[in-house]
């Protein structure tokens, strides 16, 4: 009996599965482990075929103990036995409420009926057997095996996962083992579950089979990207926890495994984590020199990175002394998107170091623009017009840059309002702005927070207004807006009175 399934895979997405079902197949012609068969076992395939109408709106347990009876009445043609078998047990499984061990009386097994079956481990020992028996059967069996009862085992074992309790998530990831050893999925939660333990040599071990079960297939390559980030992120923790030289021996190991992952890194705001990573590695490893090798094939070919990995590249430049890579690098930056905030920031700040006072103003002036309550852009005009004063003996330029710092610095100082973007996030089709609002004057205040979103040339995508207080006085209140459109690249608003 060539039976149809629907293949179900999970998918890993920043460390959480989701279930999404893919193309149901049919069993390959090759494959017919039931075919040609005779009597109790010919008895037993039609009542598989009435299980198999009836488990999406009827009941099936009736056909089910019938299936199990009629193969347990004999040896003969062991194969098609224990096809049968593994079939019934997952079936057994897909309805709702049944545990993962029974007693044998609930299969409608009447010899020994107080003992209990593990459908798991049952299911398992009969697939095997077909698949020792007839190895062209393998696909069919990897998509019985990937049922609803692995897939809902693998998907508790991740929330448990989420939830920190590991002993239910070791639990559960092991349950969903015993149906399908092939999958990378339940090895990357043992991984996370050894690494909560501080356990790292364990949590490398199964990643490492996570990593094995993976392979090349592009149907995992999430899954094996997040993996080497994992380990990567295991490495680095266990450099942090060491001391003396063995510190520095840790920070060299884990900068292989970063290597490893950027080479791959396929995610912006991951990859910009792993730059800090590996920068703070070569310091504690005392080998700063090398660290323009990390972000080289940015500097290369920064069109292939986004702006939040050309940004973190661009202040590990600066902080390592590399003024002119940093430059190149915030501007690749914002070539990605013309509003990145801390894109105009760090790059007005390397104009100022470099004494470019003439290419940071423009930067300044969009920072104040887009975010006109925020008292920190007035300083970099601060700092400019203070490094321009060291930079001449003219003493008419000298009093005109000494009361532009003065000026602009009494804006930051004297503001009565400070309003700081803590989270930008932007989705296909939501974009949310979030932050506090920081009232210094002596009363309380309510304010009226109008903001537009941008898109990459600067067109308004949609305005969003806020009330926020009223906000106490020397006090600060959250604020957030979400939008339902995409597509944005920057914000501004109306300076808050």
């Amino acid at each position: 009996m060539q039976a149809f399934v629907n293949r179900i895979a999970a998918a890993l997405t920043f460390g959480v599965f989701v279930a999404a079902p893919l193309v149901a197949q049919n069993a390959a012609p090759a494959c017919d482990p039931t075919a040609n068969t005779r009597g109790d076992i010919a008895k037993a395939q039609f009542s598989m075929s009435r299980a198999l109408a009836a488990s999406d709106k009827g009941n099936p347990t009736k056909d089910l103990q019938d299936v199990l009876r009629l193969v347990d009445n004999g040896t003969d043609n062991p194969t098609a036995r224990s096809y049968l078998r593994g079939e019934a047990y997952v079936l057994f499984l897909m309805q709702p409420n049944t545990p993962a061990v029974v007693p044998r009386s609930t299969l409608g097994l009447t010899t020994n009926p107080t003992a209990t079956i593990d459908l798991f481990a049952a299911a398992d020992s009969s697939f095997t057997a077909v698949e020792k028996a007839s190895p062209e059967c393998a696909g069919v069996i990897a998509q019985w095996r990937q049922q609803k009862p692995w897939l809902n085992t693998l998907n508790a074992a991740i929330s448990a996962l989420n939830a920190n309790q590991l002993d239910s998530a070791e639990i559960f990831a092991r349950r969903s083992l015993l149906l399908d050893r092939h999958a990378p999925y339940a090895y990357s939660v043992l991984g996370s579950v050894a690494h909560n333990r501080k356990d790292y040599t364990a949590a490398n071990d199964y990643w490492k089979q996570a990593l094995a079960a993976a392979g090349t297939d592009t149907a995992y390559a999430d899954v094996r990207t997040k993996t080497m980030y994992e380990i990567a992120t295991s490495a680095s923790d266990k450099a942090e926890a060491a001391t003396g030289a063995a510190k520095k021996a840790a920070a060299r190991e884990a900068i292989k495994p970063w290597q490893d992952y950027i080479a791959v890194a396929n995610n912006d705001l991951l990859l910009a984590d792993a730059i800090d990573n590996v920068a703070t590695l070569y310091a504690e490893a005392g080998d700063s020199t090398t660290v323009p090798q990390l972000y080289a094939p940015m500097l290369a070919n920064p069109s292939k990175y986004g702006e939040i990995s050309l940004v973190h590249a661009g202040v590990v430049a600066t902080r390592n002394g590399h003024p002119g890579d940093a430059t190149t690098l915030f501007n690749a930056a914002l070539t990605q998107n013309p509003y990145s905030r801390d894109a105009l920031n760090n790059l007005a700040a390397t104009y100022i170091q470099n004494k470019e006072y003439s290419k940071a103003f423009p930067l300044i002036d969009k920072l104040v623009a887009t975010d006109p309550s925020n008292p920190d852009n007035p300083l970099l005009y601060a700092f400019a017009y203070q490094g321009m004063y060291k930079g001449t003996k003219d003493k008419k330029l000298q009093k005109i840059y000494t009361d532009s710092l003065v000026y602009w610095n009494g804006k930051s100082e004297n503001a009565p309002v400070k309003l700081a973007v803590t989270e930008f996030t932007r989705r296909p089709a939501e974009t949310s702005v979030g932050g506090t609002i920081e009232n210094r004057s002596t009363t309380a205040k309510t304010y009226t927070l109008n903001v537009e979103l941008l898109d990459k040339n600067g067109a308004v995508v949609d305005t969003q207004t806020a009330t926020v207080g009223p906000v106490p006085p020397k006090g600060t209140q959250n604020f957030k807006i979400v939008s339902g459109k995409g597509g944005v690249y920057g914000y501004r608003y109306k300076p808050l009175t």
